[in-house]
């Protein structure tokens, strides 16, 4: 199991330098990344979700609450990421789950996280001003 841990945090590390081709290294050949941006299928894709994803952001993630929970071939890893998005910092918690196949390669990864979250820490102008009209309607009073 630690190796298992071990393997998910040298590609986290390798995500937050911005090494797309070392993290994909991490993915079997058909690996599958779902995220928040959509479904990435095999390393291509996931490299290239990776480029867009550091050029619009920098940022880190910091085990929070259970951090890393491993069991046989599948693992949860729950974070809290602080990224720098246009200049402005955000921090908002993720969970991912994560699937090894018998290589030891990662199989699948699901991204979860709150979108609008990040959007209400980093919109500007106008963008900010719809936002707060968006998140008005859902305000429990």
């Amino acid at each position: 199991m630690a190796k298992i841990e071990d393997l998910m945090r040298d590609c986290l590390k390798a995500m937050e330098k911005g090494k797309p081709e070392e993290v994909a290294g991490f993915f079997a050949d058909d690996g599958v990344w779902i995220t928040p941006f959509g479904k990435f299928v095999g390393k291509e894709q996931i490299k290239k979700f990776l480029n867009w994803q550091n050029s619009q952001m920098s940022w880190t993630a910091e085990g929070a609450g259970n951090d890393i929970i491993v069991s046989d071939k599948k693992a949860f890893f729950e974070h809290l990421v602080k990224a720098n998005v246009q200049g402005k910092s955000v921090e908002l918690p993720a969970m991912c789950a994560w699937e090894f196949d018998n290589n030891d390669k990662v199989k699948e990864v699901r991204t979860v996280y709150d979108r609008f979250s990040t959007l209400e820490q980093a919109a500007t102008g106008i963008g900010k001003l719809m936002v707060g009209l968006i998140a008005k309607q859902f305000v429990v009073k």
